[in-house]
């Protein structure tokens, strides 16, 4: 009965203590534009009210002491209580202190949302209201003003791309802003819109549980549809990998399945969707299936023809279904042998018993079907005996005419045009330039046939690396010391002075395309270099420059990223990678033709061999040297007989 007193009292006092005041009270300070206060006494803050935005919202009947509880002493007074929704809005305060918003609070980070930020202040209007914060087409921006920024984001564990962002370029956000009439999902349709909770919580709308029947709301056929596969009945075990909407269709960037870009589209999901979970030895292994799935699909015809982009090959889908994915232990399954008539009568006409038994993912050939594997090993040796014997045969007929050609030559006045240093040089070039070929590119490309075939044999990283930077270390040495040849020899300084371009190689090279397309008779007259050698030597130099330079870069990355930018390491990476495409290339289409394809030199120019050249192909081909050379021919007789 005390009690009882003492809350009576207390009731019929308090309202005393407050201090009465109409809305023109309030306005008649709050009416002024440059009206502040101090907040910490370190941040003025405006608290101008427009009386005419207040008169036409939602609160446009009420008093502001409904909403602000004042005191006598108002303005004089400091502290002024906090305006408190929830004296009216007692349900949707009993849901929003359920929200992540409000356990959010004690984050002095960033800012956590209440009313106001959602709703606005003396400018709230009903959420069918177009200029509303919370009307449809604005719900995006409201809550992209915490979940737009990189820092909430950040402080969400969420790197990259913001959802509200994503959203924008979502199907959802285009009907929304094409068709609005039709309501598509805003962030509240599926996050709810007081009751936010962590998606750990049971009763979240987008938890692993719920989403399904949250995007059920409106995909209802599709609902009911997925509620008959084993995914859903994996989640219903508790069984967190298996797949909701969100794990196919994504978050908030759900796209159209019609977009070449979206993961659903089916040109996509098969590679994109089903491959990340059925791929997974981890994952499969848990339940007993096979993580080769996607692998002997990709082997089959109908993987080989959707990975060409053909529209019309059957992916995962056309055969398991879309969403009803079921067991093909399941008498209802597409894949169920009861059904496979039908499944593969979708695209098969005719179809029999005999062609559902073929096997759609072919793996384990020796034990699944013993003939077929028996023709695959007789092909498999007669490939390798057929084709390498006519490779022995043929190599026989081409080691045959080299040796004549020899013979040939060394029967016949012969000119020697480098000398026997430079052979073996050029030799250790060849061997360094195809080590570091295949070892650089056998990194790059680890699961090409022929480097599996070089694992097999035994190079390992190990090996593959020491015999890629031995390799480089060859070169580097035969390159400083042709350095040297140039630098502090007669005949390097005749060599530098005969590798320089001139005006004269432009033309050479109009003349020798006139002269091979039959415009003229008359061939260009080189010396002792021609415009290709020139253009092939100083790219090897340059070579020899970058990718040196970028490999001492990436063999020793502490040195020099301890000495210049972090970008410098990739960038060496990008250019060691496409020099070495552009090297190789190079030898192939143009060093190869004019020493081994050329009509005039094939089967093989001999050069190589000893450094000699017949003085017949000198004159032919360098006529420029033979005339010099057989000047200073003449100049020596005349001196030795005088």
């Amino acid at each position: 009965m005390k009690k009882s007193l003492i809350w009576l009292f207390l009731l019929l006092v308090t309202p005393m203590l407050s201090f009465t005041q109409t809305n023109d009270d309030c306005m008649d300070c709050h009416n002024e534009r440059d009206l502040t206060k101090s907040i910490n006494d370190s941040v003025e803050v405006s608290v101008f009210v427009d009386h005419k935005v207040l008169d036409n919202s939602i609160h446009g009947d009420l008093e502001c002491t409904d909403c602000h509880e004042m005191i006598e002493d108002h303005p004089n007074e400091e502290v002024v209580a906090s305006v408190s929704c929830g004296n009216c809005h007692e349900d949707e305060q009993a849901d929003y202190q359920k929200s992540v918003h409000w356990l959010s609070r004690m984050d002095t980070v960033v800012e956590t949302a209440t009313c106001k930020n959602c709703h606005g202040t003396h400018d709230i209007l009903p959420s069918d209201d177009k200029n509303s914060h919370t009307y449809k087409l604005n719900i995006e921006k409201t809550c992209g003003n915490c979940h737009d920024k990189p820092a909430v984001m950040r402080r969400l564990g969420l790197r990259g791309e913001t959802p509200v962002s994503k959203y924008h370029g979502s199907v959802h956000d285009r009907i929304l802003h094409e068709e609005p009439d039709k309501n598509p999902p805003t962030c509240i349709n599926c996050h709810d819109y007081h009751q936010i909770l962590s998606k750990i919580n049971p009763e979240c709308s987008y938890s692993k549980q719920n989403i399904p029947k949250t995007c059920g709301t409106c995909h209802e056929k599709i609902f009911e549809e997925y509620q008959q596969s084993v995914h859903w009945q994996g989640i219903q075990r508790g069984h967190v990998e298996a797949p909701a909407c969100n794990d196919c269709h994504g978050e908030h960037r759900i796209l159209s399945p019609k977009s070449k870009d979206a993961v659903t589209n089916r040109l996509n999901a098969s590679s994109q969707i089903c491959n990340n979970c059925h791929a997974s030895e981890v994952m499969m292994q848990r339940y007993g299936l096979d993580p080769r799935r996607f692998e002997s699909y990709a082997r089959s015809y109908h993987g080989l023809a959707l990975l060409k982009g053909d529209q019309d090959a059957a992916t995962c889908t056309s055969c398991h279904e879309v969403h009803s994915i079921r067991s093909n232990l399941d008498p209802l399954a597409s894949t169920n042998k009861a059904h496979l008539k039908e499944t593969c009568g979708q695209c098969h006409d005719n179809i029999t018993e005999s062609f559902i038994n073929i096997e759609v993912h072919p793996l384990d050939l020796k034990s699944r079907n013993p003939v077929a594997y028996i023709f695959r090993v007789v092909y498999t040796w007669l490939i390798i005996v057929v084709i390498g014997g006519m490779l022995v045969h043929n190599m026989l007929i081409l080691l045959h005419f080299i040796r004549e050609k020899r013979k040939r030559e060394k029967n016949m006045p012969r000119v020697q045009r480098f000398q026997s240093w430079e052979v073996y040089q050029h030799f250790l070039m060849f061997l360094s330039f195809t080590t570091l070929a295949v070892t650089g590119f056998a990194l790059k490309f680890p699961n090409a046939g022929w480097v599996t075939l070089l694992v097999d044999l035994g190079m390992n990283e190990a090996i593959r690396s020491t015999l890629h930077r031995a390799a480089a270390i060859v070169m580097g040495t035969i390159s400083v010391i042709q350095l040297f040849y140039f630098i502090f020899t007669k005949k390097g300084h005749r060599d530098v002075k005969a590798l320089m371009p001139t005006i004269d190689d432009i033309k050479d090279l109009i003349q020798n395309i006139k002269f091979h397309l039959g415009l003229t008779s008359e061939r260009p007259k080189f010396p002792r270099f021609d415009y290709a050698e020139k253009a092939e030597y100083l790219a090897l130099i340059w070579g020899v420059v970058v990718m040196g330079a970028s490999g001492l870069v990436l063999w020793f990355p502490e040195i020099f990223i301890g000495i210049f930018p972090s970008w410098l390491f990739e960038t060496s990476e990008i250019i060691h990678y496409y020099e070495a495409w552009l090297a190789t290339l190079a030898i192939l289409v143009w060093h190869w033709f004019f020493v081994i394809f050329h009509p005039e030199k094939y089967p093989v120019s001999l050069t190589w061999m000893d450094g000699k050249i017949t003085e017949e192909e000198l004159k032919h081909h360098h006529p420029l040297e033979y005339e010099e050379l057989k000047s200073q021919i003449k100049i020596n007789k005349k001196s030795h007989q005088d």
